[in-house]
């Protein structure tokens, strides 16, 4: 009766994860920057009537707010907090930062980015880089250039076992965790 009981303890400390809550705290903490950048540039967009940019880099693990330029570029929007660059990096060392898994912006264009211009009127949409350089932020596009969310976009991260999601919803922009 031992080994059986012993087996099923094995069994079972392999089945069930552990429980984490350090994961859950910096997956949820992760989760609430980035909702907050993402809210943050729609914002941008609404009260300076200008096109802001917001970019998740999975790759560098960087998430990036910015208005569009001629130079291709862009400037960096300034965090009203800190007022410094608006940037967040899960890449530093020593601390229990979550990871983004993806980034995923899907357009009715068929186009798929890792994020989103939002307009004067702060809905996601998509344009080609070509017809935002070189013009004058505040001026509107033709509609044929703006290439509206075709489904809700997900921004994913994840912190041990724990993963979470941002969405941002296609027609209104409503960012929710």
């Amino acid at each position: 009766m031992l080994v059986v009981v012993a087996i099923l303890g094995v069994a079972a400390a392999i089945v069930v994860p552990k429980a984490d809550p350090q994961a859950d705290f910096a997956a949820d903490a992760a989760a609430g920057d980035i909702a907050q950048a993402v809210r943050f540039a729609q914002r941008e967009a609404v009260r300076t009537g200008t096109y802001q940019i917001v970019v998740v880099d999975a790759a560098s693990q960087v998430l990036r707010v910015y208005q569009p330029a001629a130079s291709g570029s862009g400037t960096t929007a300034i965090h009203p907090v800190d007022k410094r660059d608006y940037q967040l990096s899960f890449s530093k060392e020593g601390m229990p930062l979550a990871t983004v898994v993806s980034s995923v912006f899907k357009y009715q264009s068929g186009t798929v980015t890792n994020g989103a211009y939002f307009g004067p009127d702060g809905v996601p949409v998509d344009i080609a880089p070509t017809k935002v350089l070189g013009l004058p932020l505040g001026l509107l596009l033709d509609t044929k250039d703006i290439s509206p969310l075709k489904e809700e976009a997900r921004i994913t991260i994840r912190h041990g076992n724990t993963e979470r999601v941002v969405r941002v919803a296609p027609v209104t922009g409503r960012v929710s965790l």
